[in-house]
């Protein structure tokens, strides 16, 4: 089984980008931190090296179409279903697991995935 998403969580775009969650849930928490749950990814941007963002780890290298200016990706919209829980929800919304992944929207469209789900106790079903 897939291990749920918390705070501090390390999410991977296309690009090479790397940024941390920054926040979670705090009604459940798993070794301090808050779950993240369907719906808190949408709107997460990844940071450029001309634009860093809190928690950024590497900077996304997407840029618009002349190179000019850094377009960073964006998760615009929910995870689907193959990375949530099946069962465990927080305010009756799905969590998400390790195995989530997604597309990005930017100058170069792509995709993200969960390069570390910031916790190694709490494993949920899809």
């Amino acid at each position: 089984m897939p291990l749920v998403l918390v705070a501090g969580a390390v999410l991977q775009c296309s690009h090479g980008g790397q940024t941390k969650l920054t926040t979670g849930d705090p009604r459940v928490t798993v070794q301090g931190q808050g779950v993240v749950s369907s719906g808190m990814e949408a709107g997460f941007q990844f940071g450029a090296a001309e634009k860093p963002v809190p928690g950024m780890i590497t900077p996304c290298t997407g840029r618009s179409p002349d190179g000019s200016t850094p377009v960073p990706c964006l998760i615009a919209a929910p995870a689907p279903p193959a990375g949530l829980t099946a069962k465990l929800t927080v305010g009756g919304r799905p969590v998400l697991l390790a195995t989530a992944s997604g597309t990005t929207v930017s100058g170069v469209p792509g995709t993200w995935k969960v390069s570390d789900p910031g916790q190694t106790v709490l494993e949920a079903s899809p």
